[in-house]
């Protein structure tokens, strides 16, 4: 685990935060909610099979920590693509406080008080936080993500959007699945390799029988592209670490959904 990522407790919520991103944010584990069996406790899926009023409790949990109303957590609905979406007075809360109405594996905005969340169960999810912009944004990129570049495509659209300067950007790779355990067939850094080229073979090793992929490493490489200096990779796997995280890999898909959430504080005066 990096030195700049810290585990907290509050009650029975157990979180990570990185010194690194000057606004209030979390990467949430299984603890801290009200749901039950293998979805115990903070599930933040309505999928997964969980009662959707336990859910709900879950992001009232979440909410009151941020202190804002439920209503304004926005989410994305990931479908492994590269499409970012802007938050404003009109998308705020999709998903909770308004029906979903969008696919999106990346949100960015500038609104106060309005929590951004990507979910994650072995995927990489990263904050993003402009404190001169005033701008914030949350990526999911499984493999596909990754190769088709989604977190550079969210740094320029905070670029577009707010004026974002990428030096001035604070990004934090959440806990995902790594090297170690991101075990693969040949399908997957061929595909890899036909959307980034020879840049992605110093982030895959062969292990027979099997490929193992540094996807925390090719985003990385996207940021530094992209311009962002300011870049914290948490260091934790989920799959090695399913006791606190729910791990896909892990569980074959009996489990639960994690979210990475960042906020913009109001401005203070």
């Amino acid at each position: 685990m990096h030195q700049m990522i810290h585990e907290r407790r509050k009650d029975d919520l157990i979180y990570y935060t990185c010194d690194a991103v000057t606004t209030p944010h979390m990467f949430t584990t299984k603890f801290g909610g009200v749901s039950t069996g293998h979805l115990a406790s903070l599930n933040l899926g309505f999928n997964r099979g969980d009662q959707r009023e336990n859910v709900l409790k879950n992001y009232q949990i979440l909410a009151d920590h941020f202190g804002v109303p439920r209503e304004h957590m926005t989410m994305t609905k990931q479908i492994h693509g590269d499409t970012v979406r802007v938050v404003d007075e009109t998308t705020m809360g999709m998903g909770l406080g308004q029906p979903m109405s969008w696919e999106t594996d990346a949100i960015v905005t500038n609104l106060p008080n309005v929590p951004l969340c990507g979910y994650y169960a072995d995927c990489v999810v990263t904050l993003l936080h402009d404190p001169v912009s005033r701008s914030i944004g949350v990526c999911h990129s499984g493999w596909r993500g990754t190769a088709n570049g989604i977190l550079a495509k969210t740094v320029q659209a905070m670029q577009d959007n707010y004026g974002a300067k990428p030096e001035h950007i604070q990004a934090v790779i959440g806990p995902s699945i790594r090297q170690c355990c991101f075990e693969t067939d040949g399908d997957v850094p061929q595909a890899m390799r036909e959307t980034m080229g020879e840049m992605v073979d110093p982030f895959i090793t062969w292990r027979e029988p099997k490929y193992y992929i540094d996807l925390q490493g090719i985003n990385r490489l996207r940021l530094e592209q992209a311009g962002v200096r300011n870049i914290v990779d948490s260091g934790i796997c989920t799959k090695c670490h399913h006791d606190i995280f729910w791990s896909h890999r892990e569980t074959h898909g009996e489990r639960g959904v994690q979210a990475g959430i960042i906020m913009l504080e109001e401005k203070k005066i």
